[in-house]
């Protein structure tokens, strides 16, 4: 409290005091439990990702969803939202890096990996092509299931393909 609130607090009559004191115990009661609920979270997703924070490879990112969180916490989703928005986590060792808390909160896509590790193994492949023959769509679909086991649809590549900034076969062997 500062000097202004413990002025008004010794001015004010027996009954106010015992309002603004409840009240400065159920703002602190909020602020433990907010302690809690991140501790909580960020513990279990620390636990989770272990294998993404030792390596630093975003291969090794586990899809976790926010409702998997909030199950395995306790807590609500939006609580879970609203905990991992603007918050991050600071990684040491060697190579010290800040991490938004969000990032961990990503979403299952294709054969068990996250939207954006798909779009990384598209661009690996990619990059493994022979430049005077590019992989078409349906090939890039072919190898994904043939070397990572993703069955994915050739449309769907198409759409992790566009979203990592990538142009077609046919663009690509000019």
């Amino acid at each position: 409290m500062d000097e202004e609130a413990i002025a008004l607090l010794a001015q004010s009559n027996h009954k106010m005091q015992e309002t603004l004191l409840q009240q400065a115990r159920n703002l602190l009661s909020a602020l433990n439990q907010w302690q809690e609920n991140l501790l909580k979270v960020g513990q279990f997703l620390v636990n989770r990702q272990q294998a993404f924070l030792t390596s630093k490879d975003s291969l090794d990112l586990v899809p976790t969803p926010q409702q998997l969180i909030a199950q395995s916490v306790g807590l609500s989703n939006a609580t879970i939202s609203r905990i991992v928005r603007d918050r991050y986590l600071l990684i040491s060792g060697g190579q010290s890096r800040i991490v938004p808390l969000q990032s961990f909160c990503t979403s299952v896509g294709v054969g068990g990996r996250t939207p954006k590790q798909i779009q990384e193994l598209i661009i690996q492949l990619i990059q493994q092509e022979p430049p005077a023959k590019p992989y078409s769509d349906e090939q890039l679909a072919q190898l994904l299931k043939l070397r990572f086991g993703m069955a994915i649809a050739r449309r769907t590549v198409v759409k992790y393909r566009k979203l990592a900034g990538i142009e077609s076969s046919q663009a690509r062997k000019r």
